[in-house]
């Protein structure tokens, strides 16, 4: 599970045709400085995933997990990627990410998006996630999507960030 970027198969990917591809992006203020929030968030641990994460694994390539996320009344284990950190200028990190169902992923789709930090003021920040993915199933699934599950991507989205939130003030106040 690699994170495509400017590949000919992402391309194809969002040019076929077959079912639109749908956008996300959600984000919560993290009272931390950008200078504490940036290190932590980049580091090649799940560290900031805290409980959400387990086979946790690191490499050149980056990091990779498996996580429990919550989707409406369903928990799915989830197959997380996060490639090696962007910095852009002085106040924003972007981490390229995917996840993708564990477990019979042609049920759930893929996200391919970034999770990144960026300066608001001295002592505030925002964690945020912007991506894309094609609800799964073909039309029938475009239907079921436009009607409930965008909602419980929205909704898995905000719980995934407010938890990492947790997890970099708790290791922000640490001084870890």
């Amino acid at each position: 599970m690699e994170f495509v970027e400017d590949s000919v198969e992402a391309e194809e990917r969002e040019h076929d045709g077959s079912v639109p591809v749908r956008f996300v992006r959600d984000f919560v203020e993290l009272p931390l400085p950008f200078e504490v929030a940036a290190p932590l968030l980049s580091r090649q641990s799940a560290e900031w995933l805290g409980d959400l994460a387990s086979e946790v694994t690191a490499d050149d390539a980056g990091l990779r997990a498996v996580l429990g996320l919550r989707a409406g009344l369903l928990r799915t284990p989830v197959a997380f990627r996060i490639a090696s950190p962007r910095r852009l200028g002085d106040d924003e990190l972007q981490l390229p990410m995917t996840w993708e169902g564990a477990q019979a992923p042609w049920l759930f789709p893929r996200l391919d998006g970034l999770l990144g930090v960026s300066k608001v003021g001295p002592e505030l920040c925002q964690l945020w996630l912007e991506g894309s993915y094609r609800p799964p199933l073909g039309r029938t699934g475009l239907l079921i999507d436009q009607t409930l599950l965008y909602r419980v991507a929205d909704a898995t989205i905000r719980r995934f960030l407010e938890h990492v939130a947790r997890g970099l003030v708790e290791l922000g106040s640490a001084g870890t």
